[in-house]
């Protein structure tokens, strides 16, 4: 450590070190503020998207149990075109790709869900997007888009409903016994019921080696 004689010398110092550093350390001092104050404003920023973006989905679920589809439409196109990034653009489209399918506009119902399994940050909601968008397909005579989609790997949760879907698929393309298999492999992984699934595949009969044993 430096030896000062007197107090001036001290006081020199001082200066000449402030001198040669102060700027340095002002710099730092202004880009730490910054940088907090820039936080901040990026928490409260994403805070009030969140808050806009929970009162328009509360929109969509309110027009959604009234039917009113035109209104559930507005509020899912304002949180598409605003929120995209946050999970309620993508509950959204789902809410109104259901109410789509029940009125019968499978279309309409598939770009939702083309959409949400697009934008969706959730794994669990791409999932479900994924699930309900090939059950759309299927419906619309798509079983081989459908299979496509299927194709990819789910966690073990979507696994009974992800081949059903896949035998319904199969099923419509004239495949029984890969629809059979779709169906067995459903009932096998199913952690619930599993009496709409033996219904339906009981409906393709029996098989040839079924009947010789």
């Amino acid at each position: 450590m430096a030896h000062y004689e007197t107090e001036e010398e001290r006081i020199e110092a001082i200066r000449k070190w402030w001198k040669d550093n102060g700027s340095s350390i002002l710099a730092g001092a202004v880009l730490g503020i910054g940088g907090l104050l820039g936080w901040k404003a990026w928490v409260s920023y994403q805070h009030g998207q969140a808050e806009a973006a929970s009162s328009h989905y509360a929109g969509v679920l309110e027009a959604a149990g009234e039917g009113g589809m035109e209104r559930a439409a507005q509020e899912v196109a304002a949180l598409e075109a605003e929120y995209a990034s946050t999970p309620y653009a993508a509950l959204s489209a789902l809410e109104l790709a259901k109410l789509k399918a029940q009125a019968g506009d499978l279309d309409g119902a598939a770009e939702q869900l083309r959409w949400a399994l697009e934008h969706a940050d959730q794994e669990a909601l791409r999932h479900t997007a994924r699930l309900r968008l090939a059950r759309v397909l299927v419906a619309q005579g798509h079983g081989d888009e459908a299979l496509v989609l299927l194709a990819e790997p789910l966690p073990g949760a979507y696994t009974s409903l992800a081949e059903e879907i896949k035998g319904d698929a199969l099923l419509a393309k004239g495949e029984l016994e890969k629809a059979r298999a779709a169906y067995n492999l459903a009932i096998l992984s199913a952690r619930g019921d599993t009496e709409f699934l033996q219904m339906k595949l009981n409906d393709l009969g029996t098989t040839e080696s079924d009947q010789n044993s």
